[in-house]
Protein backbone atom coordinates (compact mmCIF):
# COMPACT_ATOMS: atom_id res chain seq x y z
CA UNK A 1 0.00 0.00 0.00
CA UNK A 2 1.42 3.35 -1.08
CA UNK A 3 -0.37 6.07 0.87
CA UNK A 4 -2.04 6.02 4.26
CA UNK A 5 -4.84 8.56 4.06
CA UNK A 6 -8.55 8.11 3.52
CA UNK A 7 -8.24 5.75 0.56
CA UNK A 8 -5.17 3.94 1.87
CA UNK A 9 -7.27 3.04 4.90
CA UNK A 10 -10.06 1.74 2.66
CA UNK A 11 -7.82 -0.48 0.52
CA UNK A 12 -5.97 -1.99 3.47
CA UNK A 13 -9.30 -2.86 5.07
CA UNK A 14 -10.39 -4.61 1.90
CA UNK A 15 -7.14 -6.51 1.49
CA UNK A 16 -7.14 -7.74 5.05
CA UNK A 17 -10.82 -8.63 5.40
CA UNK A 18 -12.29 -9.23 1.95
CA UNK A 19 -9.82 -9.88 -0.85
CA UNK A 20 -8.58 -13.36 -1.71
CA UNK A 21 -5.46 -14.60 -3.51
CA UNK A 22 -3.51 -11.61 -2.19
CA UNK A 23 -2.40 -10.21 1.15
CA UNK A 24 -1.18 -6.92 2.54
CA UNK A 25 2.52 -7.12 3.47
CA UNK A 26 3.72 -3.52 3.84
CA UNK A 27 2.73 0.15 3.85
CA UNK A 28 4.72 3.12 2.58
CA UNK A 29 4.10 6.84 2.77
CA UNK A 30 2.05 9.41 4.63
CA UNK A 31 2.13 10.65 8.19
CA UNK A 32 -0.42 8.00 9.15
CA UNK A 33 1.57 5.18 7.55
CA UNK A 34 3.15 3.77 10.71
CA UNK A 35 -0.20 3.65 12.50
CA UNK A 36 -1.95 2.06 9.50
CA UNK A 37 0.73 -0.61 9.25
CA UNK A 38 0.55 -1.29 12.98
CA UNK A 39 -3.23 -1.63 12.85
CA UNK A 40 -2.90 -4.47 10.36
CA UNK A 41 0.31 -5.95 11.83
CA UNK A 42 2.42 -5.40 8.71
CA UNK A 43 5.68 -3.56 8.07
CA UNK A 44 5.95 0.16 7.53
CA UNK A 45 8.70 1.06 5.04
CA UNK A 46 9.72 4.75 5.15
CA UNK A 47 11.94 4.35 2.07
CA UNK A 48 10.11 3.84 -1.23
CA UNK A 49 13.26 2.33 -2.73
CA UNK A 50 13.51 -0.30 0.02
CA UNK A 51 9.76 -0.84 -0.13
CA UNK A 52 9.92 -1.64 -3.86
CA UNK A 53 13.02 -3.78 -3.44
CA UNK A 54 11.15 -6.25 -1.23
CA UNK A 55 10.82 -9.66 -2.83
CA UNK A 56 7.46 -10.31 -1.11
CA UNK A 57 5.80 -7.39 -2.91
CA UNK A 58 4.36 -8.29 -6.31
CA UNK A 59 2.03 -5.32 -6.81
CA UNK A 60 1.31 -1.92 -5.32
CA UNK A 61 -1.85 0.12 -4.84
CA UNK A 62 -1.01 3.81 -5.21
CA UNK A 63 -3.42 5.94 -3.17
CA UNK A 64 -1.52 9.20 -2.85
CA UNK A 65 -2.06 12.81 -4.01
CA UNK A 66 -2.42 12.85 -7.78
CA UNK A 67 0.78 14.76 -8.53
CA UNK A 68 2.81 11.85 -7.14
CA UNK A 69 1.30 9.12 -9.31
CA UNK A 70 3.74 9.48 -12.21
CA UNK A 71 6.98 9.14 -10.26
CA UNK A 72 5.61 6.42 -7.99
CA UNK A 73 4.35 4.40 -10.96
CA UNK A 74 7.60 4.76 -12.91
CA UNK A 75 9.62 3.54 -9.93
CA UNK A 76 7.25 0.65 -9.28
CA UNK A 77 7.43 -0.45 -12.92
CA UNK A 78 11.22 -0.22 -12.88
CA UNK A 79 11.19 -2.68 -9.96
CA UNK A 80 8.84 -5.05 -11.81
CA UNK A 81 5.77 -4.36 -9.65
CA UNK A 82 2.24 -4.37 -11.01
CA UNK A 83 0.37 -1.11 -10.37
CA UNK A 84 -3.21 -0.25 -9.40
CA UNK A 85 -3.37 3.55 -9.20
CA UNK A 86 -6.11 5.75 -7.82
CA UNK A 87 -8.05 8.10 -10.06
CA UNK A 88 -7.33 10.47 -11.60
CA UNK A 89 -4.51 8.43 -13.08
CA UNK A 90 -2.40 11.61 -13.33
CA UNK A 91 -3.00 15.38 -13.55
CA UNK A 92 -2.71 15.36 -17.36
CA UNK A 93 -2.62 12.98 -20.31
CA UNK A 94 1.11 13.42 -20.93
CA UNK A 95 1.92 11.92 -17.53
CA UNK A 96 -0.57 9.13 -18.24
CA UNK A 97 1.34 8.34 -21.44
CA UNK A 98 4.60 8.02 -19.53
CA UNK A 99 2.99 5.69 -16.99
CA UNK A 100 1.53 3.48 -19.71
CA UNK A 101 4.84 3.32 -21.59
CA UNK A 102 6.84 2.46 -18.46
CA UNK A 103 4.51 -0.36 -17.44
CA UNK A 104 4.41 -1.74 -20.98
CA UNK A 105 8.21 -1.72 -21.14
CA UNK A 106 8.45 -3.49 -17.77
CA UNK A 107 5.71 -5.99 -18.79
CA UNK A 108 3.66 -5.24 -15.67
CA UNK A 109 -0.04 -4.55 -15.27
CA UNK A 110 -1.25 -0.97 -14.97
CA UNK A 111 -4.86 -0.56 -13.90
CA UNK A 112 -6.78 2.51 -12.73
CA UNK A 113 -9.36 2.81 -9.97
CA UNK A 114 -12.74 3.83 -11.40
CA UNK A 115 -15.07 3.02 -8.53
CA UNK A 116 -18.37 3.95 -10.18
CA UNK A 117 -18.04 1.03 -12.60
CA UNK A 118 -18.11 -1.30 -9.60
CA UNK A 119 -20.98 0.30 -7.67
CA UNK A 120 -24.26 -1.58 -7.70
CA UNK A 121 -26.44 0.90 -9.61
CA UNK A 122 -24.03 2.06 -12.37
CA UNK A 123 -22.94 -1.54 -12.99
CA UNK A 124 -26.58 -2.62 -13.18
CA UNK A 125 -27.29 0.19 -15.64
CA UNK A 126 -24.38 -0.95 -17.81
CA UNK A 127 -25.73 -4.51 -17.78
CA UNK A 128 -29.11 -3.26 -18.99
CA UNK A 129 -27.53 -1.11 -21.70
CA UNK A 130 -25.40 -4.00 -22.95
CA UNK A 131 -28.45 -6.29 -22.93
CA UNK A 132 -30.29 -3.88 -25.23
CA UNK A 133 -33.03 -3.15 -22.68
CA UNK A 134 -33.33 0.52 -23.66
CA UNK A 135 -32.05 0.10 -27.20
CA UNK A 136 -29.26 2.22 -28.59
CA UNK A 137 -28.16 4.97 -26.18
CA UNK A 138 -28.90 8.46 -27.50
CA UNK A 139 -28.45 10.97 -24.67
CA UNK A 140 -27.03 11.06 -21.12
CA UNK A 141 -27.33 13.71 -18.42
CA UNK A 142 -25.03 13.53 -15.41
CA UNK A 143 -25.30 15.45 -12.14
CA UNK A 144 -22.77 15.49 -9.27
CA UNK A 145 -23.50 18.37 -6.90
CA UNK A 146 -22.43 18.95 -3.29
CA UNK A 147 -22.36 21.75 -0.71
CA UNK A 148 -18.64 21.39 0.06
CA UNK A 149 -15.45 19.85 -1.30
CA UNK A 150 -13.72 19.44 2.03
CA UNK A 151 -15.90 17.12 4.07
CA UNK A 152 -13.49 14.19 4.06
CA UNK A 153 -10.26 15.92 3.02
CA UNK A 154 -9.10 17.48 6.29
CA UNK A 155 -10.08 21.01 5.45
CA UNK A 156 -8.78 23.76 3.21
CA UNK A 157 -5.11 23.18 4.08
CA UNK A 158 -5.21 19.75 2.47
CA UNK A 159 -3.44 18.63 -0.70
CA UNK A 160 -6.79 18.72 -2.51
CA UNK A 161 -6.71 22.51 -2.70
CA UNK A 162 -3.28 22.54 -4.40
CA UNK A 163 -3.78 23.16 -8.14
CA UNK A 164 -0.94 20.78 -9.03
CA UNK A 165 -3.21 17.90 -7.96
CA UNK A 166 -6.00 18.96 -10.31
CA UNK A 167 -8.50 20.18 -7.74
CA UNK A 168 -12.16 19.29 -7.52
CA UNK A 169 -12.69 19.15 -11.27
CA UNK A 170 -10.10 16.41 -11.71
CA UNK A 171 -11.08 14.62 -8.52
CA UNK A 172 -14.77 14.36 -9.40
CA UNK A 173 -14.70 14.99 -13.14
CA UNK A 174 -12.67 11.88 -13.83
CA UNK A 175 -15.45 9.83 -12.20
CA UNK A 176 -18.06 11.58 -14.31
CA UNK A 177 -16.29 11.37 -17.64
CA UNK A 178 -15.26 7.76 -17.15
CA UNK A 179 -18.78 6.59 -16.36
CA UNK A 180 -20.21 8.62 -19.25
CA UNK A 181 -17.76 6.89 -21.60
CA UNK A 182 -18.68 3.55 -20.00
CA UNK A 183 -22.42 4.12 -20.53
CA UNK A 184 -22.00 5.54 -24.04
CA UNK A 185 -19.69 2.71 -25.09
CA UNK A 186 -17.62 5.14 -27.11
CA UNK A 187 -14.79 7.66 -27.03
CA UNK A 188 -15.50 11.38 -26.73
CA UNK A 189 -14.93 13.34 -29.95
CA UNK A 190 -15.85 16.91 -28.88
CA UNK A 191 -15.99 18.81 -25.57
CA UNK A 192 -17.33 22.23 -24.63
CA UNK A 193 -16.98 23.28 -20.99
CA UNK A 194 -17.16 26.17 -18.54
CA UNK A 195 -15.11 25.83 -15.35
CA UNK A 196 -15.12 28.34 -12.54
CA UNK A 197 -15.35 28.83 -8.81
CA UNK A 198 -17.73 31.10 -6.95
CA UNK A 199 -15.61 30.62 -3.81
CA UNK A 200 -12.16 32.09 -3.00
CA UNK A 201 -10.16 28.94 -3.76
CA UNK A 202 -7.42 28.38 -6.38
CA UNK A 203 -9.23 25.40 -7.94
CA UNK A 204 -12.50 25.25 -9.89
CA UNK A 205 -15.41 23.98 -7.83
CA UNK A 206 -18.11 24.13 -10.52
CA UNK A 207 -18.34 23.06 -14.16
CA UNK A 208 -20.86 22.58 -16.95
CA UNK A 209 -19.66 20.31 -19.76
CA UNK A 210 -21.22 19.21 -23.04
CA UNK A 211 -19.83 16.10 -24.75
CA UNK A 212 -20.30 14.47 -28.14
CA UNK A 213 -19.26 10.86 -28.62
CA UNK A 214 -17.90 9.16 -31.72
CA UNK A 215 -20.93 6.83 -31.90
CA UNK A 216 -23.44 9.71 -31.91
CA UNK A 217 -24.34 9.81 -28.20
CA UNK A 218 -24.57 13.32 -26.72
CA UNK A 219 -24.17 14.09 -23.01
CA UNK A 220 -24.17 16.84 -20.41
CA UNK A 221 -22.37 16.82 -17.06
CA UNK A 222 -22.99 19.28 -14.21
CA UNK A 223 -20.50 19.22 -11.36
CA UNK A 224 -20.43 21.59 -8.39
CA UNK A 225 -19.27 21.67 -4.79
CA UNK A 226 -20.90 25.05 -4.16
CA UNK A 227 -24.63 24.46 -3.83
CA UNK A 228 -26.40 26.12 -0.91
CA UNK A 229 -27.67 23.74 1.75
CA UNK A 230 -29.65 21.49 1.49
CA UNK A 231 -28.39 21.05 -2.11
CA UNK A 232 -30.57 18.85 -4.35
CA UNK A 233 -31.92 15.49 -3.24
CA UNK A 234 -30.36 12.34 -4.69
CA UNK A 235 -27.89 14.24 -6.88
CA UNK A 236 -24.42 13.25 -5.69
CA UNK A 237 -24.08 10.82 -8.60
CA UNK A 238 -27.19 10.86 -10.79
CA UNK A 239 -27.34 9.83 -14.44
CA UNK A 240 -30.30 9.80 -16.81
CA UNK A 241 -29.63 7.59 -19.83
CA UNK A 242 -32.04 7.91 -22.76
CA UNK A 243 -32.19 5.10 -25.27
CA UNK A 244 -34.27 4.61 -28.40
CA UNK A 245 -36.88 2.56 -26.53
CA UNK A 246 -36.40 3.29 -22.83
CA UNK A 247 -34.85 5.46 -20.10
CA UNK A 248 -32.62 4.60 -17.14
CA UNK A 249 -32.57 6.91 -14.11
CA UNK A 250 -29.45 5.91 -12.15
CA UNK A 251 -28.88 7.11 -8.59
CA UNK A 252 -25.37 6.15 -7.50
CA UNK A 253 -26.58 6.11 -3.90
CA UNK A 254 -30.08 4.77 -4.45
CA UNK A 255 -32.01 2.96 -7.17
CA UNK A 256 -31.91 2.27 -10.87
CA UNK A 257 -35.30 3.07 -12.37
CA UNK A 258 -36.29 1.79 -15.79
CA UNK A 259 -38.82 3.80 -17.77
CA UNK A 260 -40.24 1.72 -20.59
CA UNK A 261 -43.58 0.91 -22.19
CA UNK A 262 -45.35 3.73 -20.37
CA UNK A 263 -44.27 2.86 -16.81
CA UNK A 264 -41.40 3.12 -14.35
CA UNK A 265 -40.03 0.23 -12.31
CA UNK A 266 -37.09 -0.29 -9.94
CA UNK A 267 -34.53 -2.66 -11.46
CA UNK A 268 -31.56 -2.27 -9.10
CA UNK A 269 -30.43 -0.64 -5.87
CA UNK A 270 -27.23 0.48 -4.15
CA UNK A 271 -27.39 -0.29 -0.39
CA UNK A 272 -27.22 3.02 1.45
CA UNK A 273 -24.06 4.49 2.88
CA UNK A 274 -23.10 8.02 3.89
CA UNK A 275 -20.58 9.24 1.28
CA UNK A 276 -19.21 11.76 3.78
CA UNK A 277 -19.12 9.40 6.72
CA UNK A 278 -16.74 6.81 8.14
CA UNK A 279 -14.54 5.49 5.31
CA UNK A 280 -14.86 1.86 6.36
CA UNK A 281 -18.65 1.56 6.10
CA UNK A 282 -19.20 -2.00 4.81
CA UNK A 283 -21.50 -0.98 1.96
CA UNK A 284 -19.10 1.77 0.93
CA UNK A 285 -15.95 -0.30 0.56
CA UNK A 286 -17.51 -3.06 -1.57
CA UNK A 287 -16.77 -1.30 -4.86
CA UNK A 288 -13.17 -0.69 -3.84
CA UNK A 289 -12.30 -4.21 -2.80
CA UNK A 290 -14.23 -5.59 -5.77
CA UNK A 291 -11.99 -3.66 -8.15
CA UNK A 292 -8.89 -4.73 -6.20
CA UNK A 293 -10.04 -8.33 -6.58
CA UNK A 294 -10.38 -7.84 -10.34
CA UNK A 295 -6.83 -6.46 -10.44
CA UNK A 296 -5.50 -9.44 -8.48
CA UNK A 297 -7.39 -11.95 -10.62
CA UNK A 298 -6.28 -10.24 -13.83
CA UNK A 299 -2.64 -10.70 -12.84
CA UNK A 300 -2.88 -14.26 -11.52
CA UNK A 301 -5.12 -15.53 -14.31
CA UNK A 302 -3.31 -13.61 -17.07
CA UNK A 303 -6.51 -11.82 -18.09
CA UNK A 304 -6.67 -8.51 -19.93
CA UNK A 305 -6.75 -5.56 -17.49
CA UNK A 306 -10.26 -4.81 -16.25
CA UNK A 307 -9.70 -1.02 -16.28
CA UNK A 308 -6.40 -0.56 -18.15
CA UNK A 309 -4.23 2.53 -18.20
CA UNK A 310 -5.70 3.48 -21.57
CA UNK A 311 -9.14 3.87 -19.95
CA UNK A 312 -7.73 5.99 -17.14
CA UNK A 313 -5.93 8.13 -19.71
CA UNK A 314 -9.11 8.61 -21.77
CA UNK A 315 -10.92 10.17 -18.82
CA UNK A 316 -7.96 12.45 -18.09
CA UNK A 317 -7.85 13.54 -21.74
CA UNK A 318 -11.46 14.71 -21.42
CA UNK A 319 -10.40 16.74 -18.36
CA UNK A 320 -7.60 18.30 -20.42
CA UNK A 321 -10.00 19.11 -23.26
CA UNK A 322 -12.54 20.62 -20.86
CA UNK A 323 -9.92 22.90 -19.31
CA UNK A 324 -8.76 23.98 -22.76
CA UNK A 325 -12.35 24.64 -23.82
CA UNK A 326 -13.01 26.76 -20.74
CA UNK A 327 -9.81 28.75 -21.28
CA UNK A 328 -10.46 29.41 -24.98
CA UNK A 329 -14.25 29.56 -25.06
CA UNK A 330 -14.24 27.03 -27.91
CA UNK A 331 -15.39 23.46 -28.44
CA UNK A 332 -12.38 21.14 -28.48
CA UNK A 333 -11.98 18.15 -30.77
CA UNK A 334 -10.52 14.90 -29.46
CA UNK A 335 -8.09 13.22 -29.60
CA UNK A 336 -5.90 16.09 -28.46
CA UNK A 337 -2.47 16.49 -30.06
CA UNK A 338 0.48 14.89 -28.28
Amino acid sequence: MVGSGYMGKVYTEGLVKHNTRAKLVAVHGGTRGPALAATHHVDYEPSYEKFLARSDIDAVIIATPHSGHLSQTLEAAAHGKHVLVEKPMAPNRHECDQMIAACKKANVYLEVIQTLRFRATPSRAKELIDAGTIGKVRMIRGTSVFTSYFDDHEGTGSWVIDPKNGGAFADMGVHNFDILRHFAGSDVKKVYSNLLSFSPYPVELSAMTQLAFANGVIAQQWMSFELPSPSLPDSLHRYVIVGEKGILDVDGYGKVMLGKDGKWEAVGEQPYFDPHGEPLQPTKIVAFYTQVQSFVDDILDHRPPTVPGSEGRAAVEVLDAARLSSATGKAIDLPLPD
